[in-house]
């Protein structure tokens, strides 16, 4: 089992978007009302991931097709960090929300890690074969930009980043996604079954 989290951990470069160097995002305009707006923040890049989290491999033979119920064993795990903090404020969960809009689907907006998942699971198999039991998910990384309307007058202040270097870094996911690999299933390329079906020693 330990050569296939090795050989599982090496097949997570699925790159849906990758950095680049456009732009940062900036407001809307340069200057802010301190009583009304304090913080601004955006997304400046987000790269999608497809990951296997749990994985185990099973063999069934001739005749004992059925019902089976196993262990799958942690390879890889995936936690919410918002400038590398595992706690998430609400300025880090309306940051998520802008996430999802840009990549088009809904991710973690709370604290969360894929190692709470459940590990056991039970499938039916209706022929014989080599199978991979897995549970993945889409990580989503990138950088983003955080501005503080600092004050100039009653009434006045100016948008200022306050990120050193620019820019801070976030991880989240997407929702689990639990199955059954074969060798012979038609995956999508790029996508976590794709990545499960890697794990597979198929002829």
């Amino acid at each position: 089992m330990a050569t296939l989290t090795v050989t599982l951990a090496g097949l997570s470069g699925f790159a849906a978007g990758a950095a680049h160097a456009d732009p940062l995002p900036r407001p809307p305009s340069d200057t802010c009302n301190p009583n009304l707006e304090t913080i601004w923040q955006d997304v400046a890049t987000a790269r999608v991931t497809p990951t296997i989290t749990h994985w185990t491999g099973i063999s069934i033979a001739p005749g004992t097709t059925g019902s089976s119920t196993e262990t799958l064993s942690e390879v890889d795990s995936v936690s919410t960090t918002y400038n590398t903090s595992v706690e998430i404020t609400a300025q880090a969960s309306v940051l998520f929300a802008k996430v999802s809009a840009k990549v088009g689907f809904s991710v973690q907006k709370t604290k969360a890690s894929t190692s709470s998942w459940s590990r056991t699971v039970t499938m039916n198999f209706n022929r014989p074969g080599e199978y991979g039991l897995f549970k993945g998910t889409h990580k989503v990384e990138g950088e983003f930009v955080r501005y503080q309307c600092a004050r100039t007058g009653a009434n006045t202040g100016v948008w200022v980043n306050t990120m050193t270097g620019g820019t801070g870094a976030y991880v989240t996911f997407d929702v689990e996604i639990q199955g059954t690999i074969a060798c012979d299933s038609p995956v999508v390329p790029g996508s976590v079954q794709e990545l499960a079906r890697r794990g597979l020693t198929c002829a």
